[in-house]
């Protein structure tokens, strides 16, 4: 999220990179800072006790956590400074399981409550998704078929939720953000509802004179081929695009799209890796997308290659997070959109 970062004030850019509170003081923050509103499903993970000296299925003992790729964000960005403005939308089971589970969620955040960042959470009866890891194995499993979010009905989020969501907050200085994955509608046929009115409604609101130039919508494509297909996800995406500000995309996906407007970007990526490792090459990624005037035909969406390939660049540099590559993105018309 370091695009969304560069586009705040002077104010609120105080370093990430050494821990420091995001934005001004506390009084000040409702004012400057953005809030940041995330969907999708987290799960229970479950991996290997690496003291237990097995990784294996038959493992003996396991150390459990809570993963997420939207929550993750969320939890970030409020350690970072941004409180409860940091927002989690999704469903979690009733009864003691789903206490569990948000008192696991909850911890997380730097109040170990996770007060206002939980507040939009639903309690459904229902089970949650849980996904074992083996490292050494490079293996991951998912059983997330009977999981609460999966099972949702599309109407807990319906367009006017959204715009109540959205809205919330109009009258401060700086935009809301809606941030969503390409995770969330290959997870079941529900959540691509509830997916498709979270940008529907975006793009309603993008419309309005009034409210438009303060939603920012981004979207990190984040292709799980557990779940589908790349070409299904693109065709649930692309109706999309003229709502999103900020895309993400993976090496993959950055090679995918290329097809998919007839350029072969695998070449193209194989010299960059040899000849730009790194940052530079995440840079010549962004131009190669940015090279296809037909992806978002002269909107002003700000297209990302996310991933940092030559991982050893960040061996011992706590600070140098993969998403700083986002500081190398392409804007197609060479200007920020208006909400920045």
């Amino acid at each position: 999220m370091a695009a969304l970062w560069r586009a705040l004030p002077a104010a609120c850019t105080a370093s990430v990179l050494h821990s420091k509170s995001f934005c001004r003081a506390d009084s000040e923050k409702d004012k400057w800072s953005p809030r940041i509103t995330c969907f999708g499903e987290a799960m229970l993970r479950y991996v290997p006790d690496p003291h237990g000296g097995e990784d294996s299925p038959f493992a003996a003992k396991w150390l459990r956590s809570v993963g997420g790729a939207e929550l993750n964000i969320t939890v970030a960005l409020s350690r970072l400074g941004w409180g409860g403005r940091s927002r989690w939308v999704s469903v979690v089971p009733q009864g003691v399981l789903g206490d569990d589970f948000l008192h696991i969620l909850g911890k997380a955040y730097p109040d170990e409550k996770g007060s206002g960042n939980l507040d939009l959470v639903r309690r459904e009866a229902g089970d949650v998704g849980i996904y074992h890891v083996w490292p050494a194995q490079h293996k991951i499993w998912f059983q997330r078929h009977r999981s609460v979010f999966g099972l949702m009905n599309p109407s807990w989020f319906s367009r006017a939720f959204w715009r109540q969501v959205l809205s919330d907050g109009a009258s401060s200085s700086m935009p809301q953000v809606l941030h969503v994955t390409g995770i969330t509608p290959l997870i079941s046929v529900n959540t691509r509802a509830a997916w498709d009115h979270a940008l529907e409604e975006a793009w309603a609101i993008k419309e309005d004179s009034i409210l438009g130039r303060k939603l920012v919508v981004t979207m990190d494509l984040n292709h799980r081929p557990a779940l589908g297909s790349w070409k299904d996800l693109w065709q649930m995406a692309e109706p999309h695009l003229q709502t999103l500000d900020l895309v993400v995309f993976s090496i993959g996906d950055v090679i995918q799209v290329g097809e998919v407007f007839g350029e072969n970007f695998a070449a193209d990526f194989k010299a960059l890796k040899e000849e730009s490792p790194g940052r530079a090459g995440a840079a010549g990624l962004d131009t190669l997308v940015s090279g296809i005037p037909e992806l978002y035909n002269g909107r002003t969406t700000t297209l990302c290659a996310a991933k940092i390939y030559a991982k050893e660049e960040l061996r011992g540099q706590v600070a140098e997070l993969p998403w700083q590559s986002h500081q190398h993105c392409s804007d197609l018309q060479g200007k920020r959109p208006s909400a920045w």
